[in-house]
């Protein structure tokens, strides 16, 4: 076999492993859920939502992420860097560590369009003070608000 077959063997033999872990959307920009009631909305409460803000870079994602209680009472800022995954088709694998407490869950991120549903599957570090409420969202369905 000459170099130019090799090349191209292996090619064919290394594009279906590239494909299966490309990333089948665009998970970059900036997604929100409101957590208030009906009644809350009505009264324009302040605060109660959750967002991340992801940057896509190939199979990677970087960001950040909020939290914040209806009467923005506790809150959880985040802050950048603390949202670390890789995509595989239209799920992210997410690492998340709660600005408020130094808590750390994984969770599964799957994009469908402009909707992000988010879940929690585990806490890998507990936050300190023990029982403090890192404010990670547990599970939702986010609406893209920016790319």
């Amino acid at each position: 076999m000459n170099l130019r077959e090799t090349i191209l063997t292996v090619a064919v033999i290394l594009l279906p492993a590239h494909s299966a872990c490309a990333a089948d959307g665009n998970f970059s920009g900036t997604w929100f859920i409101d957590l208030r009631t009906a009644e809350q909305r009505a009264q324009n409460a302040e605060c109660g939502g959750a967002s991340f803000v992801l940057n896509q870079a190939g199979n990677r994602l970087t960001g950040s992420h909020t939290f914040a209680t209806v009467g923005c009472g506790r809150l959880n800022e985040g802050g950048e860097g603390t949202v670390k995954g890789k995509i595989v088709g239209n799920r992210a694998h997410l690492v998340v560590t709660s600005g408020r407490n130094g808590a750390v869950v994984k969770g599964i991120a799957t994009l469908k369009g402009d909707t992000l549903y988010w879940e929690t599957k585990e806490e890998i570090k507990a936050g300190e003070p023990q029982g403090d409420s890192p404010l990670i969202l547990g599970k939702g369905l986010l609406r893209r608000e920016s790319n």
